[in-house]
């Protein structure tokens, strides 16, 4: 496959005093190949979320390098930022908060069209009924308005707005967690199907273990602002190194009830560090079981261990 996004050293930090920032996005590095999925997992206000969006422009970086298709768009201008919309789309995570209550389903998905004076009326329809059969939706859900649907059919709207600009790249930012469980498998196996109809890539940032270990290609794992362990979703899922990756998927529940009631979790110790005051060394020092002097007073850097990336001291 061909590699579509490279991110370099990339940090976002929020300033909150004169000399406090937060580190939401710290020095991370990872790549997205074509027609791929990315899963990105860790715990609420981990920097998911900060990093999706710092992908989409939406938060301007601290530093580092985003490389889209061979082309640098840190720090794009606002003409070139409108056109960059063309390649790269977000589904948000409410699909209560994102649309605008006072558009038509129609409004929403030719929004962009409209703003670029794309289609004539007829064209643009037609292209809005296409886009609703895509989705699984219906051309008579057209001229209705967002608080008329259900929380899933809601999401399947921005899913198609998201689509309206032909992109090749979609951030999913926790496109399913608002919804319901009986409603989640069908948003799931929808993008799955648009991916292999549409040859579209993904970086699928979620909390649930499951979801990403089904549709994800790799995994990439956040703790405190920095990937603790990035690889294939085979390696991360059933051998994980990462002490962190290791007590994550300890906890995820598993189906068969015999294996869950055998399976040892691990618990970690203390809270979660402040990221406005991280302790010196290696961010997850204060709770990992395996800590030691040199994991208190250096921060280890990410390296490629057993065909997989992981910034831990002690794993080789």
């Amino acid at each position: 496959m061909a590699e579509l996004l490279k991110v370099t050293n990339l940090s976002k930090h929020f300033k909150l005093t004169r000399k406090d920032y937060l580190k939401a996005v710290d020095d991370v590095s990872f790549d997205i190949q074509k027609g791929e999925t990315l899963g990105l997992v860790g715990e609420s206000g981990c920097g998911k979320s900060t990093l999706g969006r710092t992908l989409m422009g939406i938060y301007q970086p601290s530093g580092g390098e985003i490389v889209f298709k061979d082309k640098k768009i840190t720090k794009l201008k606002k003409k070139e930022r409108r056109g960059l919309c063309d390649h790269i789309q977000m589904i948000f995570q409410d699909p209560y908060a994102s649309l605008n209550p006072r558009m038509t389903v129609t409004e929403l998905i030719a929004e962009g069209w409209d703003i670029r004076k794309k289609y004539d009326k007829k064209t643009r329809t037609k292209k809005v009924k296409e886009l609703l059969e895509l989705v699984g939706l219906n051309e008579e859900h057209a001229e209705r308005f967002p608080h008329e649907f259900s929380g899933g059919q809601r999401q399947r709207i921005g899913i198609a707005r998201a689509l309206s600009m032909d992109p090749e790249f979609i951030v999913c930012d926790e496109p399913i967690s608002a919804l319901d469980v009986s409603i989640q498998a069908q948003i799931m196996n929808l993008l799955i199907d648009l991916q292999k109809k549409l040859g579209l890539t993904y970086l699928f940032i979620a909390h649930d273990l499951s979801m990403v270990r089904y549709i994800s290609d790799r995994i990439m794992v956040m703790y405190l602002g920095s990937v603790m362990e990035f690889g294939d979703n085979d390696l991360i899922s059933t051998n994980p190194l990462h002490p962190y990756t290791q007590a994550l998927f300890s906890a995820a529940p598993i189906v068969n009830p015999k294996q869950e009631r055998s399976r040892e979790q691990i618990i970690l110790k203390d809270d979660i560090p402040s990221p406005i005051d991280l302790p010196p060394g290696c961010k997850f020092s204060s709770r990992c079981p395996k800590a030691t002097e040199i994991c208190m007073q250096k921060r280890p850097e990410l390296k490629f261990i057993k065909d997989r990336y992981v910034t831990c001291h002690h794993v080789s």
